[in-house]
């Protein structure tokens, strides 16, 4: 999926299909909005994709999430049924997109899904930066909360996903709330799903742009306020960020971007005289 948005190419990139338990999707009792206990107990599995982002304009190549990467992943293949190989590295090729083209990689929190991607297993077996050139961005509360994830076994985290990133010192903390990258890229932490998760605005300002919501939003089914994931670990955070960047998107028609659909992955949102928050897919 290509789309112009000004004097930028945006390509959505899907990675590849996996599964979720249908419980991992819940909806929060707003009379216990804090509580991270309530979930539904179905058992049917639900199919999600993975959606990178590839940007490309004023001389630079950015790329946000670059999903699961290609080093072994054996436990997860199984347990999540992930479609195998995983497809960003061939459609970067692709697109005529080398590795070291990448300028900077956006990761907007670490869980291993998002940022796996960004290292890969060196030609003499060492995990490495997986795009060579870049400075890779992401919120030192995330990189905390990683490390602290992966001493108490947290399987959201995998070390190998950042670690060799610090050990090559490219990789840039952002300690404040919002960050701007790039005039035409900003950061902003939302906190909810993890402790340092953020999302971006890709765009000029005051011109067309995008949002890519990453897990604040991942699918246009999580756009009502009380919806949520299992894995979210402040689910008040969580609704006060939704309530903050959907207002905000439908006040500035933003281009709304979702990284776990695997239908309807970008589109524009509207609100009805209810206050629901209703969806218009691009025309591709």
């Amino acid at each position: 999926m290509m789309i112009e948005l000004g004097p930028f190419r945006l390509d959505l990139i899907d990675d590849g299909f996996f599964e979720l338990k249908r419980e991992t999707f819940v909806n929060i009792a707003k009379a216990n909005l804090s509580s991270n206990q309530k979930r539904q107990g179905m058992k049917r599995r639900i199919r999600v994709s993975f959606n990178s982002l590839l940007i490309r304009g004023a001389e630079h190549t950015v790329l946000i999430d670059p999903g699961s990467g290609d080093k072994p992943l054996e436990s997860r293949i199984r347990d999540y049924k992930m479609e195998w190989p995983r497809k960003l590295y061939l459609t970067l090729e692709k697109l005529g997109v080398d590795k070291r083209d990448v300028d900077t990689v956006i990761l907007t929190h670490l869980h291993w899904d998002h940022a796996g991607g960004a290292t890969t297993v060196g030609y003499a077996g060492q995990v490495e930066p997986a795009f060579p050139k870049a400075k890779y961005f992401v919120q030192k509360r995330e990189l905390d909360a990683a490390r602290e994830g992966v001493l108490t076994q947290d399987d959201g985290y995998i070390a190998e996903d950042f670690e060799p990133l610090l050990s090559a010192s490219v990789l840039e903390l952002i300690e404040t709330d919002d960050f701007q990258v790039f005039p035409w890229l900003a950061l902003h932490w939302t906190g909810g799903h993890s402790p340092g998760h953020q999302l971006a605005i890709i765009g000029e300002p005051d011109k067309e742009q995008a949002i890519y919501f990453a897990d604040l939003v991942p699918t246009i089914s999580q756009l009502p306020m009380d919806s949520a994931m299992s894995y979210d670990v402040k689910y008040d955070q969580l609704a006060a960020s939704k309530a903050k960047f959907l207002k905000e998107t439908v006040e500035r028609n933003y281009l709304s971007l979702f990284v776990h659909a695997p239908r309807n992955r970008a589109g524009y949102l509207t609100k009805d005289s209810e206050g629901k928050y209703k969806f218009r897919a691009v025309e591709i």
